[in-house]
């Protein structure tokens, strides 16, 4: 039995009928795209069932699968985001309380990466990185954000043993400081015109304290998302205002500093103006929620961590942008990532730090 279906014709009702362990069963499927992810392929499956729709089955699931583009695949070949997002949720998802989707199946090649999602779909609105986001949404992620961090804090021997995922210990750091590096001249030819001076100055600023601003972390290792942000993400809003978060996207997990989502999530979600207004607040709720949950952790040390992680965002900034496919609208988000984060590491004084 084919348990890998690395493009879109080969997700059809046979391989469906055989992941789903129903042989048979699915008399068609529709596949269409859906979002706008660069970095692999996320299809809504419309099913048709032989006996007809029931209780029991789904009639619409979630797949992801290889993206098309050659530069893309390469780019997750040399991160292993497609073997980080299944090892996700293989071996971990039912150890955390973080809301993700339900997977049905998760299988992949090791020799050619080559592989195959299938998902229940979740509830709510695909969030907007170029628009923003909400303090009520901000808030849905910091609490989602302890929902990942709390249960695998300072678990290192428990996790650390997963041989998909990545430790940022010194030597991982410097092989992401000389790829950045190498990186940087790309990202300030395409942007340049389009960006200030002072966001040009922090990405050269980063490339020469790249592995000094990680290395001063001072809180214990947890899982990280890795890629915490608005485009991941599914928002359900209530009638009272309030926002509940489902995370998608686990292709960057690693094992790091948990402050470091929550940095990268709001200074490149929130507005400028919006996130100097609730950025202290919206930090504080995340230490309590960490302390609430057990986890046995210096406020004071968390806290330097969120300063020191704003750096994060401006790396995947420039990372991504010249690592997959390049389009109209991620080099806009790439830009403006880059201006968010630029200014949340001034408004944070991360300068200072390092």
């Amino acid at each position: 039995m084919a348990t890998i279906a690395a493009t879109v014709d080969d997700i059809d009702a046979t391989f469906l009928g055989e992941v789903l362990r129903c042989p048979g069963a699915v008399r068609s499927v529709r596949a269409t795209r859906i979002g706008t992810g660069q970095v692999a392929l996320s299809l809504r499956l419309d099913l048709d069932w032989v006996d007809g729709p029931d209780d029991g089955r789904p009639s619409v699931l979630i797949a992801k699968i290889p993206a098309p583009e050659p530069a893309s695949r390469e780019a997750a070949r040399l991160h292993t985001t497609y073997q980080r997002e299944v090892g996700f949720y293989r071996d971990v998802s039912s150890k955390v309380s973080v809301p993700h989707p339900r997977s049905l199946h998760a299988e992949i090649d090791g020799e050619s990466g080559d592989f195959t999602l299938i998902m229940e779909p979740a509830v709510g609105v695909v969030g907007d990185q170029l628009a923003g986001c909400s303090a009520a949404e901000a808030t849905a992620m910091v609490d989602a954000a302890v929902g990942l961090h709390a249960p695998t804090w300072d678990r290192l021997d428990d996790f650390g043993s997963l041989t998909w995922l990545p430790v940022l210990d010194p030597s991982l750091l410097e092989i992401r400081r000389d790829a950045y590096r190498a990186l940087l001249p790309g990202f300030v030819k395409r942007f340049s015109s389009r960006l200030d001076a002072e966001v040009i100055e922090a990405a050269r600023w980063l490339g020469d304290h790249f592995v000094d601003a990680s290395l001063a972390h001072r809180s214990a290792f947890c899982l990280n998302h890795g890629d915490f942000r608005l485009d991941n993400m599914l928002f359900d809003t209530a009638a009272d205002g309030s926002s509940s978060v489902t995370v998608l996207d686990w292709q960057t997990v690693t094992f790091g500093r948990g402050a470091v989502d929550v940095a990268y999530g709001l200074g490149s979600g929130l507005l400028p103006d919006l996130r100097r207004k609730h950025e202290s607040s919206l930090v504080d709720r995340y230490v309590e929620g960490l302390l609430g949950a057990g986890i046995v952790c210096d406020p004071d040390d968390v806290r330097r961590d969120y300063q020191l992680g704003t750096v994060s965002g401006l790396r995947m900034s420039v990372v991504a942008s010249q690592q997959v496919a390049s389009t109209e609208r991620g080099d806009e988000m790439f830009a403006v990532m880059a201006e968010r984060h630029a200014w949340q590491m001034a408004d944070n004084d991360v300068f200072s730090l390092v």
